[in-house]
């Protein structure tokens, strides 16, 4: 593995000292200038808007979508909100009103049919026309009282009337048939029965109306509040109730009025708007333990999102992921009180679309940065070579051309370079001229030096052969005994001694080798005298005489 690492670095090494043609470094140039304006012009757009990524335009219209559906909720809330107080107070002035008409009290009506069917009667206009008025599938009247409380079952007598066959958000031409309530004021006022129609409303089938029932009420206008959502009984439906107390005259709750926002009539009402992403859709859930529950609207595309009835969330800003059965969506919420009850506002699309539409967008930007990519290579391409040619056409013609003079080209800069080859190939013909000449002079004086040369070695020849001529002269003149016993004394010099005559043969005069060896000038004499007597000689010239013929002999022994 180092050996590999080291081969790389190697290879990497030698690529960066390599030269690089100038078209290839003119593409590079090019493609990195054209890159980074790309990505400089990006920025700039992302910065001030003109392009978002898809992630963020998805968070957007779950916002705007959110908000939108937030505030139809709690406009649609204030508004049921209005006419329930209204609705409450027309009850609880009707009540009293009939109490007085028949002379009996709100207790004697428990156990008396014929009276809470009177009741019902005069109640049922009010119930009819605010049901009407409202933005409901349905309104009610419970009162705290029953036709029979010896029964096992205990309910409540009073109206519930809903809407007949909802297929549109504006109720107005649906008929209206009665869900709880005596039959007679069905037939009185032309009305159908429900196909699950009951006499009264069993309690404990909703424990919000029950304990708002066996409650104690204060300020009405701060008592209403929206429930969860619950199964109607004996029916496919699943419905919310807007309830409110309805009070006697000394403020005892003596019942509970309101309207029915069934998921048909919410899922009518409450349709997104249609958008880029077709499948966002709102939900208005309740938590309820571990897991929210509540209703679904779909969109005004036509999409309805198949889910269960209780949803898992699992909140991860600045997105939340929802999980009904095995079914995953991404969305927001925001929290909602509706009355006094707490709510949260949902919008979602599913996880799948979510990010599908990721992956398309994503594929789009590949397609387009690749496309981008070989459109601009293309151009490099192209650039380069309409560029680089006559360059590459002008420093081939260097070459080639013998005339730097006559050269032509359609690039300025390339017929400057002409121009400045020619002056200095005009330069350098001078120069060589110049240098020839010096040559020529130069080969003159080296002829007329090695004559001199020779002349001198065989000068120097003759003063050999006459030095050796007078060496032998010189050498037949001295005794051969005195001779001998100079070269025998020679190694019976001491060590000082010796040095002493070394520098004379070196050519030192006294003064000299006073300085060279440190001693005085008695010192010398001394050694002087020592030499004289141990070589035999009695002066400094026969001592120099002895020792030139010393060397000859050496020079020619080693001969």
């Amino acid at each position: 593995m180092l050996l590999r690492l080291k081969e790389m670095k190697a290879a990497l090494a030698a690529a960066q000292t390599q030269g690089v043609s100038m078209r290839r470094r003119l593409m590079i140039y090019l493609f990195t200038i054209i890159v980074f304006f790309a990505l400089l012009i990006v920025i700039l757009l992302l910065l001030f808007g003109a392009i978002t990524p898809i992630g963020y335009e998805i968070e957007r219209a779950l916002d705007n979508q959110l908000k939108n559906s937030a505030n139809l909720l709690e406009r649609q809330g204030n508004d049921q909100a209005a006419y329930a107080l209204d609705f409450s107070q027309q009850i609880t002035e009707a009540v009293r009103n009939e109490l007085t008409d028949a002379g009996i009290t709100f207790d004697q009506l428990r156990n008396h049919p014929d009276a809470l069917e009177s009741m019902q009667n005069k109640l049922f206009e009010i119930v009819n026309s605010h049901m009407l008025l409202t933005p409901c599938s349905g309104a009610f009247c419970f009162l705290n009282t029953t036709v029979n409380d010896t029964l096992p079952d205990k309910s409540y007598s009073g109206l519930y009337l809903k809407f007949a066959n909802l297929y549109a958000e504006n109720t107005i031409h649906n008929d209206v048939c009665l869900f709880r309530g005596f039959p007679a004021v069905a037939r009185e006022k032309n009305m159908n029965l429900h196909s699950t129609w009951q006499l009264e409303t069993q309690t404990e089938a909703f424990p919000e109306i029950d304990g708002l029932m066996s409650g104690k009420s204060g300020n009405l206008s701060e008592s209403w509040f929206l429930t969860s959502v619950y199964h109607l009984p004996g029916t496919w439906e699943s419905v919310r109730f807007l309830c409110i107390p309805v009070l006697d005259p000394d403020g005892v709750t003596i019942g509970v009025c309101g309207f029915e926002i069934s998921n048909l009539y919410f899922s009518l009402s409450h349709k997104t708007m249609g958008s880029g992403q077709a499948h966002i859709f709102c939900a208005l859930l309740t938590e309820e333990s571990d897991h929210y529950a509540g209703q679904v609207a779909g969109n005004q595309s036509g999409y309805f999102p198949l889910v269960e009835d209780t949803f898992f969330l699992d909140d991860r800003k600045p997105l939340t992921i929802f999980h009904s059965g095995n079914t995953k969506f991404i969305g927001k919420i925001q929290e909602l009180k509706i009355g006094t009850t707490p709510h949260l506002v949902a919008v979602m699309l599913p996880a799948t679309e979510y990010q599908a539409l990721i992956r398309t967008v994503q594929l789009k930007i590949a397609a387009f940065l690749f496309i981008a990519f070989l459109a601009t290579l293309v151009s490099v391409l192209w650039c380069s070579k309409k560029y680089v040619a006559p360059i590459l056409q002008g420093l081939e013609q260097i070459k080639t051309s013998t005339d730097r003079a006559q050269g032509e080209s359609h690039v300025l800069e390339i017929e400057d370079l002409f121009a400045f080859l020619a002056e200095q190939d005009r330069a350098h013909e001078a120069t060589l001229s110049s240098l020839q000449q010096e040559r020529l002079e130069a080969q003159s004086r080296q002829e007329r030096l090695q004559s001199k040369l020779e002349q001198a070695s065989n000068d120097l020849g003759s003063a050999q052969a006459e030095i050796a001529r007078l060496a032998y002269s010189r050498k037949q003149e001295i005794d051969p005994d005195d001779f001998q016993y100079f070269w025998e004394g020679i190694s019976q010099l001491t060590p000082t001694e010796r040095k002493v005559f070394d520098l004379y043969l070196e050519g030192k005069n006294a003064k000299e080798i006073l300085a060279i060896l440190g001693v005085t000038e008695n010192t010398l004499k001394f050694h002087n005298k020592n030499i004289y007597n141990k070589l035999g000689v009695s002066s400094r010239k026969q001592l120099l005489r002895y020792a030139t013929l010393l060397k000859q002999q050496e020079g020619k022994e080693q001969q």
